[in-house]
């Protein structure tokens, strides 16, 4: 593996650690409504993007202004690795072994959100004369979202690592759409 590739990897995957860990810290340290919120998601999705496109192009600058799909992939998944692997192990640390009572506080606040949901769609469906039976299937589907984050510990260790693993699926998929887009073959090599 080309050493500017992994370099590059390692130093924003530690930025990018740094940067999905403050998330939970943020939750943790200043409100729970960080840890609830869909900004939350749309920061996590942003920042793992922005990253990239630094990731690549850091690596294609030091690599002479070219880059193989290959090489811009592997920094880009080396970082990504890197990331949210710190970002999952401070997950872990906060919720398991800094205060394992904020789980429940998350999670309260996790069915308060639900319910405010349920609140202003159920008004919608009102309002829009939806049906009896329409308004009471979406009443169900509410209690079983709520029922599920009741009975599952989506903080325990193996709960953690599937997460981990989901992320990484998903967002090695813009990863791909990365390195197609910025890849650039060095005419000399052809």
């Amino acid at each position: 593996m080309n050493e500017i590739i992994k370099k590059q990897g390692v130093n924003f995957g530690l930025i990018l650690g740094a940067l999905l860990a403050m998330v939970t810290v943020g939750g943790y340290a200043y409100s729970t409504e960080i840890l609830v919120s869909y900004w939350a998601l749309l920061y996590v999705f942003l920042v793992v993007i922005i990253m990239g496109l630094l990731v690549i192009g850091f690596s294609k600058r030091d690599l002479g202004g070219f880059i193989s799909f290959k090489d811009a992939f592997t920094s880009y998944f080396i970082m990504l690795i890197i990331g949210m692997f710190i970002s999952t192990l401070v997950n872990f640390l906060i919720f398991n072994v800094v205060d394992t009572d904020f789980k429940s506080v998350v999670q309260e606040k996790q069915i308060e959100t639900i319910d405010n949901q349920r609140e202003w769609i159920i008004g919608k469906m009102y309002d829009g004369n939806s049906s009896e039976d329409d308004i009471e299937k979406t009443n169900e589907k509410f209690d079983e979202a709520i029922e599920k984050i009741k009975s599952k510990d989506q903080y325990a260790i193996g709960e953690q690592i599937k997460g981990l693993f989901i992320g990484i699926a998903i967002m090695s998929v813009f990863g791909v759409l990365l390195a197609l887009l910025l890849r650039r073959k060095d005419p000399s090599l052809e």
